[in-house]
């Protein structure tokens, strides 16, 4: 482990975790180690997509249950992965950050977020099948598919 971890400085925890955010959203397993975001035991119920039509210039709202189904208390970092139509009939996958949550054993947490689709400089919606999927400790769930329509 790096020297600087032993004798951090009290701003030094706000510096890794800044310094790491790109790693910890690609569900780098290192970078979650080092932030102690370890693999644990999960019964995940979701993503469930409120409506599989999502008008042009809509949102997409979703919905998931996490449950700690493991014996020890576990700190989790939630994100949640839009998997956007290409041009090319192809998809990407997008990650944003949800938020952090430490589970007791047998506690659970609901999730619900809205998801906009509004027309923006940065990016061109293309009309067809999305997929929305949550990655909790760098271990991405399964997909909750919608439909984005036409203008």
């Amino acid at each position: 482990m790096p020297c600087w971890l032993d004798r951090p400085a009290p701003t030094t925890g706000r510096l890794v975790r800044h310094g790491l955010r790109t790693l910890v959203k690609r569900g780098d397993r290192a970078a979650l180690d080092l932030l102690g975001f370890t693999v644990t035991t999960l019964d995940i119920d979701g993503p469930h997509v409120a409506q599989v039509t999502v008008p042009a210039g809509g949102s997409v709202r979703f919905t998931a249950t996490i449950v700690n189904t493991d014996d020890t208390s576990a700190r989790l970092v939630i994100d949640y992965v839009v998997h956007h139509l290409r041009a090319d009939g192809g998809h990407t996958g997008r990650t944003f950050k949800l938020t952090t949550r430490t589970l007791a054993p047998g506690e659970r947490t609901e999730i619900t977020r809205e998801h906009s689709f509004r027309p923006v400089s940065t990016r061109r919606h293309h009309p067809g099948r999305h997929a929305v999927s949550l990655r909790i400790n760098g271990v991405e769930s399964a997909r909750a598919v919608f439909e984005l329509a036409a203008e």
